[in-house]
């Protein structure tokens, strides 16, 4: 799916997946379609045995080097990846204010939270959709 909205992976580690997008929008409407599959593939499961994904998204600059990747970009959302509820998306005010408005999402504002490792407080919110709505690469 990743691909599919113009995106491509750039990193593993353990069970988490680092991709990069060439818009933001891309990366907030792809996330929501994975998350729309597994609800799809999670119903009817034994809870014990469904897998909820958590899903952070931020705006900002990457650096690559010989070896790694590194920068704000990534270390924020990594945090924000963490405090998404799971199955959720969680995304940084840069996000926000470049989604808002554009897609078809409503989005909860909670709170602004000040990051390990991150100089600044981000504000994060919380995204939901209108009731019945799944991404077409979902089904």
């Amino acid at each position: 799916m990743i691909g599919q909205f113009g995106g491509r992976i750039i990193d593993t580690a353990g069970d988490g997946i680092l991709a990069e997008f060439n818009s933001v929008s891309n990366a907030v409407e792809c996330a929501v379609a994975i998350q729309d599959m597994m609800r799809a593939r999670n119903a009817g499961t034994d809870p014990y045995r469904k897998m909820q994904y958590r899903i952070g998204i931020n705006l900002g600059d990457v650096i690559y080097d010989d070896s790694r990747i590194y920068g704000d970009g990534i270390n924020v959302a990594a945090r924000v990846e963490s405090l998404a509820t799971p199955g959720g998306i969680c995304i940084s005010s840069k996000v926000y204010e470049e989604v808002r408005g554009k897609i078809d999402l409503s989005f909860d504002d909670v709170g602004e939270q000040q990051l390990t490792n991150i100089a600044q407080s981000v504000r994060r919110y919380q995204v939901s959709r209108p009731s019945g709505r799944l991404s077409p690469l979902a089904k």
